[in-house]
């Protein structure tokens, strides 16, 4: 699916047919839009690729526009609340700590590469990709600021430059298409990284 995990047939009986119709458009006009681009997508390239006819289209959406723009709103704003639930709470340590870390790296990364097509549409092709990059590196940052004065992390390290960075790994990795096995060890190798980077440092003998 296009905002979610593909369903269970069990699920997927519970749509009426209208909703698998609406969920299929939108699925090939994601595929249409990343292949091809917005301008050179036609209604008519996406309701032949879906097997429907043009007024089926505009039962569901009133233009190529407003079916382009759910599906952009939608991918930014399941990266918007990605980014909000990775805020860390005050008390976390050692593994519990990276391990957490490491589940916010990991569902950016499933986010980004669970549906190519859609990636390549909010996140590289349109116009407001950088937009929503920037808005997304402000949200990492001010998680870091807020984990700082929980005493998480190491309150010199800069928050800003620190968001950069994470955003540009995750960026880079995101374009290597990686299957579930290697987005795990590049979540693990993100992680190991930036925490290494991020810790609080003992004083020399003391207990690490």
């Amino acid at each position: 699916m296009i905002t979610a995990p593909p369903p269970t047939s069990s699920q997927d009986k519970r749509l009426t047919k209208g909703e698998r119709t609406r969920l299929q458009l939108l699925e090939v006009a994601a595929a249409e839009f990343a292949e091809r681009g917005f301008q050179h997508t036609r209604i008519s390239d996406i309701v032949a690729r879906a097997g429907v006819t043009q007024p089926v289209f505009y039962q569901y959406f009133t233009s190529k526009q407003a079916a382009y723009d759910e599906l952009v709103g939608m991918f930014a704003q399941r990266l918007r609340h990605a980014v909000g639930q990775a805020r860390l709470p005050a008390g976390l340590a050692g593994a519990e700590l990276a391990g957490r870390i490491r589940r916010g790296v990991n569902g950016l990364l499933s986010i980004l590469q669970e549906d190519p097509n859609l990636t390549r549409i909010g996140f590289f092709q349109v116009a407001a990709a950088e937009a929503l990059k920037d808005e997304l590196v402000a949200m990492i940052a001010d998680n870091v600021r807020a984990e700082q004065q929980a005493g998480l992390f190491r309150s010199e390290v800069r928050a800003d430059w620190f968001a950069q960075s994470l955003m540009g790994a995750i960026e880079r990795f995101t374009r290597q298409a990686p299957d579930a096995e290697q987005r795990e060890a590049q979540a693990d190798f993100i992680t190991d990284l930036f925490l290494d980077g991020m810790r609080i440092r003992q004083p020399p003998g003391s207990a690490s």
